[in-house]
């Protein structure tokens, strides 16, 4: 027997304002939304009535752009009657936006028309999925719903108001809350329709000036024609036979079964050496070089085989242009923030994202440790794969901080002298003793000098190097490398040198920076937010230092600049 308390812990809440409204008014909405559909009820009339008794209480507490964002996002699982009719009778902007996306049977829908305002029976007006019997009963009721008085003229303009700022903003957002809190005034009855019609007004302008301006930014784009997407078909030889779409002469007669030379089109050795295998692949690189589809792609295909004879017979797969989080940035721009994300953005995506994830970690370690009491040994196994997953997303969530600290130019704490051997002989002592068997075998230099480097930011960079490394190495190769003073002009600098695992051996530059660039599938124990972000951050964080990371064909190379000798006299002093 199974006794499903949510619905009572979230109509228990206390009256909350600010987020913990938003919070409380989701989880109602959500609640009615799962358990109060047309077609599978499995709530009481108390319970019921109890859920929006709590909507019409927090309605206040709301503002009107994040009840539209609240239909918005549950789309077509709007399917609750109650529901559909309580957002039904809300302000014409959340009606319209409910009634374009509620879904409930032909009989539902005549029976809960007497009850709908006239715009809300408007908006289903509009719509080309219902039923005859909806149509008909839509049709009784024109005689006074068509028929616009001032007020009702007013709530047309709202709703037109709406369905503009729902049409102009990028799919699937909803309406940015400063366009709409900025008008908030045009709520008023005296002056609300010339305010409202200067809003339109000015969101067509804007809409126009910004198409103008993409336009004017895409001189690149347009330049680039023909799909960005196609199906292809090679023969046994792995030359491409036959595809769906896009210019034939550019496309057929482009081969995957060797890697692309310098200043050529073709694979990478991904793809070339899943076809020497036989065996399919994914998203694998492929360079076309001069023509319309010039660029690189991604690539992927199965093999298939004579159904006879079980001969190879070539490939059949869909090739496509990067996603934009798949493209390496330009050596001179090493920015470690996410693409479309400033600094600032993700910082507070971090935040909100870590206090959840905090709480999930917590409840996990209880269950694990059985702290308030016995518990099965199923729960906690299930509870410590949750706290490591949780453990993991930190470690990321952490990095991501780290990054957008970098990004905004925030060096920490002032730079002062550090002991390079202390450092990385106690970073190294720390990974030994995790208990995650890591062999890390690293030759220290005798007499190495003092570094200047600010001590958090230092311990990250040797602590990123060694976990980023361990984490693709195979299971039982040790970790080798030295550390040594290397002179260089007055000063000099101390180098920490890490050899290459066997699993990076022979990879270039470009594809260990690549985010989107994973040799033959994922590590399962690898950087959660990919090899190449771990190391365009440390190498961030060592610029940031005076120092920098430096990619060699057998080791990786972290240099910091050595303190001047008089200087560590002074400090000595």
């Amino acid at each position: 027997m199974r006794f499903n308390d949510l619905m009572q812990t979230v109509l228990a809440g206390e009256g909350r304002s600010g987020l913990g409204a938003v919070t409380l008014w989701r989880q109602c909405v959500d609640l009615l939304a799962q358990n109060d559909r047309h077609d599978r009820s499995i709530m009481s009339d108390a319970e019921r009535g109890a859920l929006l008794e709590r909507l019409n209480g927090l309605l206040p507490k709301l503002s009107e752009t994040q009840r539209i964002a609240t239909v918005v996002e549950l789309g077509g699982r709007l399917r609750s009657p109650s529901l559909i009719e309580f957002f039904a009778n809300d302000r014409p902007a959340i009606a319209a936006a409910a009634m374009s996306r509620a879904r409930l049977p032909d009989a539902a829908w005549v029976e809960m028309l007497p009850r709908l305002t006239p715009t809300a029976r408007g908006v289903l007006r509009s719509r080309r999925d219902l039923g005859e019997e909806t149509l008909q009963g839509l049709a009784a009721f024109g005689a006074t719903d068509l028929v616009l008085t001032s007020d009702a003229e007013v709530e047309q303009e709202d709703m037109l108001l709406t369905e503009a700022m729902i049409v102009q903003a990028d799919p699937p957002a909803a309406p940015q809350p400063e366009e709409v809190v900025e008008e908030d005034a045009a709520e008023e009855v005296g002056e609300g329709r010339s305010q409202i019609r200067n809003l339109v007004d000015r969101i067509a302008r804007f809409t126009s000036a910004r198409r103008a301006g993409e336009e004017e930014e895409q001189p690149q784009r347009a330049a680039v024609a023909g799909p960005r997407a196609f199906a292809f078909e090679t023969d046994a030889a792995g030359t491409i036979v036959w595809i769906d779409q896009g210019p034939r002469a550019a496309l057929i007669g482009l081969a995957l079964n060797e890697t692309a030379l310098e200043g050529g089109s073709g694979p990478d050795g991904h793809v070339a050496g899943a076809f020497m295998r036989r065996s399919g692949f994914q998203n694998g690189r492929y360079t076309i070089m001069g023509g319309t589809m010039a660029g690189e792609w991604r690539l992927s295909a199965t093999p298939f085989f004579d159904p006879r004879s079980g001969r190879f017979q070539g490939y059949r797969g869909q090739a496509r242009r990067p996603f934009l989080h798949e493209v390496a940035s330009e050596p001179r721009a090493e920015s470690v923030a996410i693409a479309g994300l400033s600094a600032d953005s993700i910082r507070q995506l971090v935040h909100e994202l870590r206090t959840p994830l905090n709480a999930i970690l917590g409840f996990a370690e209880i269950i694990e440790q059985e702290l308030f009491g016995p518990a099965g040994h199923q729960y906690r196994d299930m509870a410590a794969k949750i706290a490591v997953d949780a453990r993991h997303l930190l470690t990321a969530f952490d990095d991501l901080d780290l990054a957008a600290r970098v990004a905004r130019g925030e060096g920490g704490e002032a730079a002062r002298s550090v002991d390079p051997a202390l450092l990385v002989t106690q970073v190294s002592a720390r990974f030994r003793e995790q208990g995650d068997s890591a062999q890390i075998d690293i030759a220290m230099g005798r007499d190495l000098p003092m570094v200047r480097i600010d001590p958090v930011q230092g311990e990250r960079m040797v602590q990123h190097l060694l976990r980023t490394l361990i984490s693709v190495s195979p299971v039982g190769e040790a970790l080798t490398g030295a550390c040594w003073y290397q002179p260089d002009g007055a000063d000099g600098r101390v180098v920490l040198a890490i050899d290459r695992p066997s699993s990076l051996a022979g990879m270039e530059e470009d594809r260990l920076l690549d985010p989107g660039y994973m040799p033959d599938g994922n590590w399962a124990d690898g950087p959660l937010l990919g090899l190449g972000f771990s190391l365009r951050l440390i190498r961030s964080l060592a610029t940031g230092c005076g120092g920098a990371l430096e990619i060699e064909p057998g080791r990786f190379l972290l240099a910091v600049p050595a303190l001047a000798e008089d200087e560590d006299a002074v400090g000595s002093a």
